[in-house]
């Protein structure tokens, strides 16, 4: 009864289900937000625009939100699509931007059908030891110059 017992208790191992059942990944903390808001806020100030930022954690849920003086109020909406975009995707928005123009089916497919999916650049991934800790979504400039202010504050945190 025991060997029975012992076999069917450990026949989890035969499917291949022992690997861990939960893994501890990188997350942004808020300190990690506001090192990367500052960050965007000194790059915009360099290049002379006004914008909104957007950090979230990698579930796309929000850590900090900063709206320079002058930048549009519509801003606030994209910087946040971006950012939970960017962090949904693992890739930067003008990656998206750039794999629709040249697939109009994923076009048709995907965008249309995400709510809060964005393909405009100004969103990137936060990696930290390899995986998606939160993303950044800046809005408010022209879209490369929302992408350089996003990537900036990015790199600037990013081990």
């Amino acid at each position: 009864m025991g060997e029975v017992l012992a076999r069917r208790l450990f026949a989890w191992q035969r499917w291949g289900m022992d690997s861990p059942i939960s893994v501890d990944v990188p997350r942004l903390t808020l300190a990690g937000a506001q090192q990367l808001v500052a960050a965007a806020l000194d790059e915009a100030q360099t290049i002379g625009v006004r914008v909104v930022i957007h950090v979230c954690d990698p579930a796309g849920d929000p850590l900090a939100l900063a709206r320079m003086d002058g930048s549009p109020k519509f801003s606030i909406t994209i910087a946040a699509k971006k950012a939970w975009s960017a962090a949904a995707a693992g890739a930067p928005t003008a990656a998206l931007a750039a794999a629709f123009a040249d697939n109009p089916t994923l076009l048709h497919g995907v965008a249309g059908k995400v709510d809060d999916l964005i393909a405009v650049g100004g969103g990137v991934p936060v990696l930290i030891d390899g995986s998606v800790a939160g993303a950044i979504g800046v809005s408010g400039a022209t879209e490369e110059q929302d992408h350089q202010i996003a990537a900036t504050a990015a790199a600037a945190v990013a081990r």
